[in-house]
């Protein structure tokens, strides 16, 4: 059953107490029951609303991301505060409703509601707290999975409306305001997937454009906003946060905002020609919806503080597509509303945002009530002349049948190659043509911003066997630091594991490594799956100079990806969150006066540069573990990768053979390559040179990041999904043209040959024609999908692609025999029936 419940705040405030009725009944008829009730002083729910508020605000819109030295988000602290204080906020609000005054409301609800029920909670106050309080936690809402809350003014009135004619389209009038920052396209493209409706979009209009469109004759049934919104006191013109006369503002072009009181003649020759719903996917919108209750409107929709586009989005597809196939307007609210709850790691709070402002003298309006629909009748069938069954079954298909069944075999062949694609099925053969793509690349010259120190099995041997713990020992690295300070390089990366002190004999170097801020070093994280503990990082160094040498392998042990950042496993003795190349990369780039930002979408920005983060279903990969923020490593292509950069060996930089102008300004990574020590690893070059060491793994990560902010040098990327499926469905139409143009020839062959024939076939003109210009395309595909991925850094789909027109053409044959033997099987039984 439908009911209706109005919880009524009489008079007061949170620093007075609340005089409250309570009205219950069925919707559309007048309460059953009302009890009276109060709400004592809550000046503390007050002050934990404000720091909520306060600290929700502060994650700004989009969320601000500061940035730390290293030149990553850390929004963590302010995330974790709000969902803190949300937490408080629910338990002070659910406290101040278990008063013993109030006790007799909460009675009476559940004397007279079941959880089956259809309930719409309107609270009914003009109180602006009181509006903003999340009433959708109060714990008596938990016993019914149907209901909503909606807010209402404690003065309402029945609006007067002329008769509308009748139509079968919900008529929709979407103004897409001030757009700067916003993606407002997405709520466009949300619009016109809408069943039964008529759309129309004005996009930055001008406020006499805008108020010319509402008194349109025909009236409309939605108004629908987007775009930049705002409530602020009437008094002082700043924004509200407590409770001040408000006012809603919407700002409908770069240069012009209005409110609704500006446009309140044209908004009521709307209302009475229809206008029912009033949707702003703005921020901060109660002001607007309190404008539009004096107004008289059936239903707004609002979002009572800021949101993020992300959260706009995802409500408003959800809700249109629950309002439009038959929820009520509650519902579909709180439908949608439960879903923001998914999102709220990233955006705390977002379920608590979306409101209804309902005028308790209107029922909310459905979908079809708005479009008016009735039983369409049933179109007239045109009468043609049928050729009789026996003709239709035994006439020849040949010309017919040629194009569609082409093109038949074209759609089956292209879902089944996207379907397989999908499955992971192509993923090997795909990294394959990865991997041979980028060795095919032109040569390049090595990065002159890095020089590797190498620790060669001579240089481990020549140091004394007592002192060395691992490749390098406590005085050998001492010496070493010694040696490259007065050389100033920019920064200097230690490669060699150290999860034990520097020993007590060696003060210098523990001093060392506690105070050289240049100088990064490295740990392992811990890796369950992998059944690996982890290594700690030398206890001396701070934690933001320690980064982890962790790499990602994938299937066949090959890396080919590129982690910058990820969070540890919460027992690792390894705590860093950034790679030891990022780290480095980032310290040389803030010499050169480059800091690291994220954008909106959460993408990392180092300068100009762009660093969009790989996806589980990129390129050739299909459900790849892409934790972290990871890239793929866009290897410099040289003869050999350990030529990435100039090489000494730890002997020469301790015998003083080395000139400081060959260390100066520069990033040093010190590693072992002697073949005692297992740091070595599997790469796409692997084929023709082998295992790469862990140390030069370093500098191309480095190289890599350095080159693409300095240098503009291209990163590897891939083309959106949809981008690739029309990608492979193109090459696959190459082969129904081939068929068609070449093959078709094959077809008829293949109907008039007996599946019992016994002479061989002799090889037709026409196979020799589609055998080459199979050729020729495949030849073409693959100089594309290289040229795609050398001059533009883009990997396409080459195997499914290759596939594709090779699979349409050997496949029409097939698919043509089998259809005519499905007609001559027909065809024989109808002529059986005939006969007898």
């Amino acid at each position: 059953m439908n009911k209706r419940v109005t919880l009524k705040f009489n008079h007061g405030s949170l620093e007075a107490g609340f005089s409250v009725t309570l009205q219950v009944g069925n919707d559309g008829a007048a309460p059953t029951a009302e009890i009276s009730g109060g709400l004592p002083t809550a000046q503390s729910l007050k002050a934990v609303y404000l720091r909520w508020q306060a600290a929700y605000r502060q994650l700004g819109v989009p969320t601000r991301i500061s940035i730390n030295p290293t030149g990553f988000a850390t929004n963590v602290s302010i995330v974790g505060d709000c969902h803190a204080l949300a937490d408080e906020l629910k338990a002070a609000f659910n406290q101040w409703l278990r008063s013993e005054s109030f006790r007799p409301i909460q009675e009476k609800l559940l004397e007279s509601l079941t959880p089956t029920d259809s309930i719409r909670l309107v609270l009914q106050t003009s109180n602006d707290i009181v509006q903003r309080l999340p009433w959708h936690l109060w714990a008596i809402c938990d016993r019914y999975p149907k209901l909503e809350t909606a807010l209402s003014a404690p003065t309402y009135e029945q609006s007067v409306s002329t008769a509308v004619p009748p139509r079968q389209n919900v008529r929709i009038l979407a103004i897409l305001g001030h757009s700067e920052g916003l993606d407002i396209e997405t709520d466009r493209a949300l619009l016109n997937h809408l069943p039964q409706a008529d759309i129309h979009v004005l996009s930055q209009p001008t406020r006499q454009i805008l108020d010319a469109h509402l008194w349109d004759p025909e009236g409309w049934d939605i108004l629908f906003f987007a775009g930049h919104s705002v409530t602020e006191c009437r008094e002082a013109g700043v924004q509200n946060t407590a409770e001040q006369a408000t006012v809603g503002k919407l700002f409908i072009n770069p240069t012009d905002s209005i409110t609704i009181p500006q446009l309140k003649n044209a908004l009521r020759k709307a209302l009475t020609r229809g206008l029912k719903i009033a949707i702003f996917n703005s921020c901060d919108g109660l002001g607007l919806a309190q404008a539009l209750a004096d107004l008289r409107i059936s239903q707004v929709l609002v979002m009572r503080e800021p949101i993020p586009d992300a959260i706009a989005h995802t409500f408003l597809k959800s809700f249109l597509e629950a309002f439009s196939r038959g929820e009520s307007f509650y519902l579909a609210v709180r439908e949608a509303r439960e879903k923001l709850q998914a999102l709220e790691d990233n955006f705390p709070c977002a379920s608590w945002l979306p409101t209804i402002y309902q005028n308790p003298a209107e029922t909310p309006p459905t979908w079809q009530s708005l479009s008016q629909l009735t039983a369409e009748p049933a179109a007239q069938a045109i009468a043609l002349p049928q050729p009789s069954r026996e003709q239709s079954l035994s006439s020849s298909p040949h010309s017919r049948l040629n194009g569609p069944l082409i093109l038949t075999t074209h759609v089956l062949i292209t879902a089944l190659l996207l379907l397989f694609r999908t499955l992971g099925l192509f993923q090997s053969w795909e990294i394959s043509a990865f991997d041979r793509f980028l060795r095919l690349r032109p040569k390049e010259l090595p990065d002159p911003r890095l020089v590797v120190i190498t620790i060669t099995e001579a240089d481990v041997q020549a140091q004394n066997a007592e002192d060395r713990r691992g490749s390098l020992s406590d005085v050998a690295l001492s010496n070493l630091l010694e040696k490259l300070e007065p050389m100033q390089p920019r920064a200097i990366g230690l490669d060699v594991y150290r999860d034990f002190p520097a020993l007590k004999s060696q003060p210098q170097l523990a001093a060392d490594l506690a105070n050289t801020n240049n100088l990064f070093v490295v740990c392992k994280s811990r890796d369950q799956q992998a059944d690996s503990d982890g290594i700690a990082p030398p206890p001396e160094v701070p934690s933001n100079r320690v980064g982890f040498s962790d790499f990602v392998q994938d299937d066949d042990e090959k890396i080919r990806r590129q982690v910058l950042s990820f969070t540890p496993e919460p027992a690792s003795p390894c705590t860093a969150s950034y790679g030891l190349a990022t780290l480095l990369a980032l310290s040389y780039l803030e010499g050169e006066g480059i800091s690291a930002s994220f954008s909106p979408e959460g993408d990392l920005s180092i300068g100009e540069t762009r660093f969009k983060p790989l996806e589980a279903d990129d390129g050739g990969y299909r459900g790849v573990d892409a934790k972290g923020y990871q890239l793929l490593l866009n290897y410099r292509n040289l003869d050999r990768l350990g030529q990435i950069a100039d090489q000494v060996t730890l002997m020469d930089m301790l015998n003083g053979q080395v000139s400081p102008e060959a260390i100066r300004d520069r990033i040093v990574l010190i590693g072992t390559t002697a073949s005692s020590y297992r740091d070595h690893w599997l790469t796409p070059y692997s084929p023709t040179e082998g295992k790469t060491k862990g140390v030069f793994m370093q500098a191309q990560m480095t190289s890599h990041l350095l080159s693409a902010v300095l240098d503009n040098r291209p990163l590897l990327k891939t083309w959106p999904e949809w981008q690739e499926m029309l990608w492979i469905s193109a090459w696959a139409a190459v082969g129904s043209a081939l068929m068609f143009t070449l093959g078709r020839p094959l077809l008829t062959d293949a109907v008039q040959q007996s599946p019992s024939t016994q002479r061989p076939r002799q090889r037709s003109p026409a196979a020799v024609k589609l055998f080459l210009g199979l050729l020729l395309s495949e030849l073409g595909l693959f100089g594309l999908c290289w040229l795609l991925f050398t001059q533009k850094t883009v990997w396409v789909p080459w195997v499914p692609a290759a596939i594709a027109p090779i699979a349409v053409a050997s496949s029409a044959p097939l698919t043509r025999r089998f259809s005519q033997r499905f007609f001559d099987s027909r065809s024989s039984s109808i002529t059986q029936k005939t006969t007898d």
